[in-house]
């Protein structure tokens, strides 16, 4: 559907709320043309309410928990929902602007955590062959989202589900699939300390309010 077309629909419909009756019946009068020549029904007009935005993710077949954990963090405090796209992208739908603001805080958390993650191989898994650095590392990162989810569980209620965006989600992506995470699982002393020192890491982290305001800037780490 031509978003531009529902957009001028949607200001006649606009002007019809006017308090000029004239002015209300010839806008209204011209919404209901431009609905009958394109083929726009009402529940297209509410559908043009949602949005999605796409920001990258690991792009691997299977992303990884911590990854997951980040956007379940992201939805739970913009009332959103998310997949991982063929790419391995993360892709955030809701109504709008919150499908932005999602992407946008999404990618601020992934970029700190991505950092955070070279950090400690660095520090504490130089010596690891490739595999072992990769799970531990892995174990660190879990550790540190889930604390984070954990302080915007504390911060926000949890939402209903919005049925306008599991509406569009289905008709827009009839035949997505989801994909089993890779999960990294602690295994030896070793990784109860990467585990503790991503838990410590994660709680370090400054969320802004405005992660839960539409009010403010979505996301501010310290």
């Amino acid at each position: 559907m031509d978003r531009k077309i529902i957009d001028k629909v949607r200001k006649c419909l606009a002007l019809a709320r006017s308090g000029n009756e004239n002015e209300a019946a010839s806008a209204l009068a011209k919404a209901r043309q431009l609905m009958d020549v394109h083929g726009i029904t009402e529940a297209d007009i509410a559908m043009a309410d949602v949005e999605e935005a796409v920001t990258r993710g690991s792009r691997t077949q299977r992303s990884p928990v911590w990854e997951l954990i980040l956007s379940e963090t992201v939805c739970r405090a913009l009332g959103v929902t998310s997949f991982a796209d063929a790419r391995g992208d993360r892709c955030f739908i809701g109504r709008a602007p919150a499908a932005e603001i999602a992407s946008y805080a999404f990618a601020v958390l992934f970029r700190r955590l991505k950092k955070e993650r070279a950090d400690y191989i660095k520090a504490h898994l130089k010596r690891c062959k490739l595999a072992r650095k990769r799970q531990r590392a892995d174990i660190f990162c879990q550790a540190w989202a889930s604390m984070v989810f954990m302080k915007v569980k504390a911060l926000v209620p949890e939402r209903q589900a919005d049925a306008l965006v599991e509406q569009y989600l289905t008709e827009r992506y009839p035949g997505l699939v989801v994909v089993e995470p890779r999960s990294a699982k602690p295994n030896g002393a070793c990784m109860d300390h990467d585990r503790l020192r991503g838990a410590v890491a994660g709680s370090d982290v400054d969320l802004n309010p405005g992660l839960h305001s539409e009010a403010a800037s979505p996301l501010a780490l310290a």
